[in-house]
């Protein structure tokens, strides 16, 4: 099946570049995976400034710079609810919610009211002292 074939990426082509960046962000994209999306020239395509394909999503897409801190966030308090049957967390199906989420007419995902960035930094910060 092509990528244009596939019923969630062949009208919406960016989901799938967006879903890999938050698997990045996450620490779960292999790095061949990331190697070969850079090659992908993905610049010409989405017609950016950026040419480091992390770049070119965030230009794209008009990603604000906390959203890192959002998708940590999101990943440290619900990925019990990404565990497989294995007991393995799914980063996949994270972040195919996030992006479902994220390109959701008027969404919350990356609005951050008065002292909720800073609660969520302390979140992130404290979920990984204990990895």
């Amino acid at each position: 099946m092509s990528l244009q074939d596939h019923p969630r990426y062949g009208p919406n082509p960016i989901y799938l570049f967006f879903e890999s960046y938050i698997q990045d962000v996450i620490g779960y994209l292999p790095k061949e995976k990331s190697e070969s999306i850079q090659k992908m020239n993905i610049q010409k395509v989405f017609n950016t400034q950026s040419s480091e394909w992390r770049e070119v999503i965030k230009e794209t897409l008009h990603l604000s710079e906390t959203i890192n801190i959002a998708i940590l966030d999101l990943w440290y308090r619900n990925r019990e609810q990404f565990k497989t049957e294995s007991g393995e967390y799914d980063p996949i199906w994270f972040s195919q919610i996030f992006t479902d989420e994220y390109m959701k007419e008027g969404s919350q995902v990356d609005v951050w009211p008065e002292g909720a960035l800073e609660a969520a930094k302390q979140r992130i910060k404290s979920a990984q002292a204990v990895n």
